[in-house]
């Protein structure tokens, strides 16, 4: 009986896995531009679990959101190259957060930005949140 709850659980941590590394791929967003910026929020500023892509393949770390927005919430900024066309997602976790974003915004520079002082454009293409009072496990994926 053991080894068949052993079996089990192994094939659903299988199953789990094998869904979580197919799924944001099937869903992920394609940008033009060569640019993305990456937006992490949590209302812990600890222990934040971020995975997102940029032209080397996928960065996968833990990180401090050191900017704090609000009186409950933390955020962070990564712009990184990608190449034009790829296709993008990001993901923050958090065992002890009441609420997590993840967001990616697809960024432009106007033409010769660096000597006319002009801003770069950042776009929103996808975005996703997770609330839960009680401060529990917390995922949200930009895709």
């Amino acid at each position: 009986m053991n080894k068949l709850i052993t079996s089990l659980a192994g094939a659903a941590t299988l199953a789990a896995g094998a869904a979580m590394l197919t799924a944001p791929v099937a869903q992920a967003v394609t940008v033009s531009s060569s640019t993305v910026k990456y937006v992490f929020c949590s209302a812990n500023p600890n222990g934040n679990h971020i995975t997102y892509y940029d032209r080397y393949g996928m960065a996968d770390k833990y990180v401090t959101l050191n900017n704090k927005v609000d009186a409950n919430t933390y955020c962070a900024a990564i712009e990184v190259g990608i190449e034009s066309g790829s296709y993008v997602w990001s993901s923050i976790d958090n065992d002890d957060s009441t609420y997590v974003h993840a967001a990616i915004y697809e960024v432009r520079y106007p033409l010769f930005s660096g000597s006319s002082g002009a801003a770069p454009q950042s776009t929103l293409v996808a975005r996703d949140e997770s609330r839960d009072r009680n401060g529990g496990f917390n995922y949200a994926i930009a895709s």
